[in-house]
C-alpha cells in the first residue's frame, strides 16, 4: 500500500481548538497548522500509534492580542520552542465508540503524560473521523511565566477540542 497503512489528515475538516478563562471569561482559539502520523485500526489497538506536531508559530484567537501574546517568551516562547508534540503510548477502548489515547505531550521542552478522550464518529476502511477532548494545566508546562503564573487573571486549566478527519 502506498501510504503504508497511515491515515492522511484532511486539513480543511480537522482542527485543534483551545479554550481558557481569562478574567473569568472564555477565550478561544485554534492551532491551524499541525500534522500527524496516524496508524489506527480499532480492532488492533495494540498496534495503533500517533505522532502529532503542532506549529505554534500559527495561532488564531477570537481576541487578536491573545494570539500575539501566546507566542511571546512568557507563554509558548515560540522563538525557542516552535512546536508542541504528542506521542501516543497506549490506545484503549472504553465503551461503544469511545476511546482514549495516552501519551507524552511536550510543550516548552517539558514532557508530561496526558490523555485524549475521543469518540469515533465515522470509521471504515477509507475514512475516519474523531472528536476528542484533552484538559491540561498550563502551569505544568511553564506556560505563563512571571506575573502570568497567577491564576487570578488566566486560569490554569486549558481545554483542547480535537477534530480529525482522515482518509487512506
Amino acid at each position: 500500500m502506498a501510504n503504508d497503512g497511515f491515515w492522511q489528515i484532511e486539513g480543511a475538516e480537522s482542527s485543534i481548538k483551545f479554550a481558557v478563562a481569562i478574567e473569568g471569561s472564555p477565550a478561544e482559539g485554534e492551532f491551524p497548522e499541525f500534522e500527524a502520523k496516524i496508524q489506527f485500526d480499532k480492532d488492533k489497538l495494540d498496534l495503533a500509534q500517533v505522532v502529532l506536531t503542532i506549529d505554534l508559530n500559527h495561532i488564531e484567537a477570537f481576541y487578536g492580542d491573545v494570539a500575539a501574546n501566546l507566542k511571546k517568551k512568557d507563554w509558548f516562547d515560540v522563538a525557542q520552542f516552535p512546536e508542541a508534540r504528542f506521542v501516543s503510548s497506549v490506545f484503549k477502548h472504553l465503551d461503544g465508540d469511545k476511546y482514549q489515547v495516552s501519551g507524552d505531550l511536550t510543550l516548552r521542552d517539558v514532557t508530561r503524560a496526558e490523555t485524549l478522550y475521543f469518540t469515533l464518529i465515522q470509521y471504515d476502511a477509507k475514512q475516519a473521523t474523531i472528536k476528542g477532548e484533552m484538559v491540561i494545566n498550563r502551569l505544568d508546562y511553564g506556560v505563563g511565566q512571571g506575573a502570568w503564573r497567577d491564576l487570578s487573571s488566566v486560569a490554569g486549566q486549558v481545554f483542547l477540542d480535537v477534530t480529525i478527519k482522515a482518509t487512506r
